[in-house]
């Protein structure tokens, strides 16, 4: 049930930011000018007015294979086929790059480059054009090539404790990550907590209503299916947290969803940013929310104190991502979060479906 909720809505969102974020050939100059390639892996280059480098007609093009950059400290970019000729900027570890020309030791790469060039009266004139630029070959991969390290566990860009900002530096100081393999993954899964009372078949929604008994007040949340873009809403019952005297119920949007919990007593509603996962002690709950279009991945530990839930921890990850089916990721009776995760690069494959190649980390609050 709560598997066929989150794919419906926020599957649809992360389609349409892959497949627009690593395009095919056949889609229009406009939007693949936009790719993720586009302004982060291309210099401006200051340039005389007859280097105009090797332009391509991007509606004509015909790509070879998509490639991933292997090397962990980037490749640089090359005019021609030459270690000695122009370095036109750097590719990042997991790009994901389209080829329009092999050689012994080179591949051709399309790609958008903008040139600074000196027109006739002296002044500086920005234009950005197809070109096919060359990298080394031997450092290019297959999407399987790209890993997750420990380094690239603890890479955040953002960490806040009870609402203050910290050094990032500190994450080890309130959360231990670690990768571990497939197996023992597995064999952790059979000792998974669940306090969710899946009670779904009492409560349905009645010409698109959704109504809780509270027993001050009853919630009522309102589907609005037909409304275009922000305008659309759509709300499913979960079931309820019996410890907490709490219904969950989920709430998907235009770009974006929430689960709410709502007190069975008062009705007061609490928004979390994604999924509860609850410890098997009633003392914490940690949930993690994705962000398609900046390709990061936000872990918020609330503490349990009786009835109320109070946010600790948030931290935002830049080097990885957890799977979009939520029933695979649990918090196991051990006292660890087990997680399926990808790093942010290879979230899709090469025909820009989700990336299942997962590794797998187990997660610990400190």
């Amino acid at each position: 049930m709560i598997r066929t909720i989150f794919m419906k809505n926020i599957y649809i969102v992360f389609t349409i930011v892959i497949l627009y974020s690593i395009c095919s050939c056949d889609d229009s100059v406009e939007s693949s000018a936009k790719s993720k390639h586009a302004n982060d892996t291309s210099s401006l280059l200051k340039a005389n007015a007859d280097e105009t480098g090797n332009r391509i007609n991007y509606d004509s093009m015909k790509v070879l294979e998509r490639v991933y950059v292997i090397d962990r400290s980037g490749i640089e970019i090359k005019q021609q086929t030459d270690d000695n000729s122009k370095t036109l900027g750097t590719y990042n570890y997991g790009d994901q790059l389209k080829v329009v020309e092999i050689n012994d030791h080179w591949l051709g790469i399309a790609d958008r480059v903008t040139r600074i060039t000196i027109n006739k009266n002296g002044n500086n004139v920005e234009t950005t054009q197809w070109e096919k630029v060359y990298i080394r070959k031997e450092l290019t991969g297959k999407l399987t090539d790209i890993q997750l390290i420990k380094q690239d566990l603890y890479t955040i860009n953002l960490l806040s404790i009870h609402g203050k900002l910290e050094n990032t530096n500190s994450l080890n100081n309130y959360l231990s990550l670690e990768l571990i393999n497939q197996s023992e993954y597995a064999s952790k899964k059979g000792t998974s907590t669940d306090f969710l009372i899946r009670d779904t078949a009492l409560i349905k929604k009645k010409n698109g209503i959704l109504e809780l008994e509270c027993l001050k007040k009853n919630k009522k949340y309102t589907d609005n299916i037909d409304g275009i873009g922000e305008a659309y809403s759509e709300y499913n019952y979960l079931g309820r947290f019996d410890f907490l005297n709490k219904y969950i119920i989920y709430g998907g949007y235009y770009e974006n969803h929430d689960y709410k919990l709502i007190d069975i007593t008062s009705g007061e509603e609490q928004t979390l940013g994604d999924y509860p996962y609850i410890s098997v002690d009633k003392k914490q709950l940690i949930c993690i929310e994705l962000n398609p279009f900046d390709w990061t991945a936000t872990l918020q530990v609330y503490a349990i104190n009786g009835k109320q839930i109070k946010l600790t921890t948030s931290a935002t990850f830049t080097n990885w991502m957890p799977t979009l089916n939520i029933e695979n990721i649990f918090w196991s009776s051990d006292g660890f979060l087990y997680v399926p995760v990808v790093h942010t690069k290879t979230y899709s494959n090469e025909e820009g479906m989700p990336n299942k190649n997962y590794q797998y980390v187990r997660i610990k609050v400190l």
